[in-house]
Order: structure tokens, then C-alpha cells, then sequence
């Protein structure tokens, strides 16, 4: 009886045509290669998203761009001589001086201050003075002018002084002052218009004159001339 095929032979191996048999351990060289890959992949996904974030963060937590935040204007540049705020108003006695303005010093340091003052007397009749104080704004646009002249008109209003409700020339706002009648009656008015601040007092004639109404008419009258000079 013919004894049947002994061991050891060699593996079975399926052969392909035209290709070269299955190297050993090649299912696990294509692993440890796609495990490889997708450390690489998930390694550069995670470097992307890291700079994703970091610009996403750095956006959020910067800063926003600095805005100037825009104040009102300078309405002037320039105050007017006495004669033009006389001019504007009857029987005034003479003015004292035609001087044009002239530099004003400041501890603001956001402006430039001018100042003018006018001041009309005479013998027997009742006097009157214009003081303006003309602020530019150093920075245009930031409202340092008319923020200067309205803080004067608040203070003399915190002071005591009664804001003017009828129309005084071309006003922003305006307030009739009082003063010490003790001596020889005086009453005023402190208004602002535009960068402008202007006050404006009048005095009796006489010590005896107690008549306070006609001294505001007065007031009035030579704070609008005052107003209206300005442009």
C-alpha cells in the first residue's frame, strides 16, 4: 500500500498571475501606516485649529479702535470791537475805550482764551460793562470752546443766578445776576453763545435809584446788543 504524503511541505500560497505573492506582516505595515497618517492628519488639524482659535481669540480680546468721540464746534474765531455791541443799542453814555481783544491766559490747556471788555460811562447816568471770553477749541472738533463758555453760565446759575426765560439776542442760554446792593444798585446778565462767554453788568446812576426792574431792562437790552455783535 502506497504511504501517502509525508510533512513537512511547504505552505499552501495562492499565486496570482502577473503579481508577486503577499510579503509577510503587510496588513500590519498598512496599519501602523494609517495609523501614522491619521496622528500626521489629526496632528496638523490640531495645529490649524490652534491657530484658528488664537486668532479668533486675539480678536475678541483686542482692543476696539480708539474713537474720538466729535464735540460741538467753535461757532467764532473772533469777538467784535465795543463800538459794533454800542451800536446795537439807544442812549448808551460814551464808550471809554474801542481796544480790540486781546490774549487771555488759561490753565486749560485745550484752549486758547481771548477776552474783550467794553465798558460805556458817564456822569449822572446809568453805566454799563460787556466782558467776552472767546475759547478756541486747541483740537478742532472737540468741543473744549463751547464746553469753556457753558461751564461759565453753569457756575454763575449754581451761584444763584435765574436763568432768563424770553429770548436774549441769540443766546444759547441766559441768566439774570444778582449782586451786593449795599452800595449803588447793579444787576447783570451771564449768557453763553457758541465758544462765547459773556457777561454783562449795569450800574445806577445814583445811590438812591432802587430800581431794580428798570436796571434789568437795561441789562437785557445791552446783552442782546452784545449777542447780536457776535458773528
Amino acid at each position: 500500500m502506497q504511504q501517502g504524503p509525508q510533512y513537512p511541505y511547504p505552505p499552501y500560497q495562492q499565486q496570482y498571475p502577473g503579481y508577486p505573492p503577499p510579503k509577510p506582516g503587510g496588513k500590519t505595515a498598512l496599519i501602523v501606516v494609517l495609523v501614522v497618517a491619521g496622528v500626521l492628519v489629526l496632528a496638523g488639524a490640531g495645529v490649524g485649529a490652534f491657530f484658528l482659535l488664537t486668532a479668533d481669540h486675539q480678536r475678541s480680546t483686542a482692543a476696539p479702535p480708539s474713537t474720538l468721540v466729535a464735540g460741538e464746534p467753535d461757532k467764532y474765531t473772533s469777538l467784535p470791537r465795543c463800538s459794533e455791541v454800542g451800536s446795537r443799542m439807544n442812549n448808551l453814555p460814551p464808550l471809554s475805550s474801542d481796544a480790540p481783544a486781546e490774549p487771555a491766559s488759561t490753565s486749560d490747556d485745550k484752549i486758547q482764551l481771548s477776552q474783550l471788555s467794553c465798558s460805556w460811562t458817564q456822569s449822572g447816568s446809568s453805566s454799563g460793562t460787556v466782558s467776552m471770553m472767546l475759547a478756541k477749541s486747541l483740537q478742532p472738533g472737540s468741543g473744549a470752546g463751547p464746553g469753556y463758555a457753558k461751564a461759565g453760565y453753569d457756575i454763575e446759575v449754581d451761584r444763584g443766578a435765574k436763568p432768563i426765560t424770553e429770548k436774549i439776542g441769540r443766546a444759547a442760554k441766559a441768566a439774570d445776576v444778582d449782586y451786593d446792593q449795599s452800595g449803588t444798585m447793579q444787576c447783570g446778565v451771564r449768557f453763553y453763545q457758541g465758544n462765547v462767554d459773556v457777561t454783562v453788568i449795569v450800574t445806577a446812576a445814583e445811590k438812591t435809584d432802587r430800581n431794580i426792574e428798570r436796571c434789568r431792562r437795561n441789562a437785557h437790552s445791552l446783552a442782546k446788543a452784545a449777542s447780536e455783535s457776535l458773528s
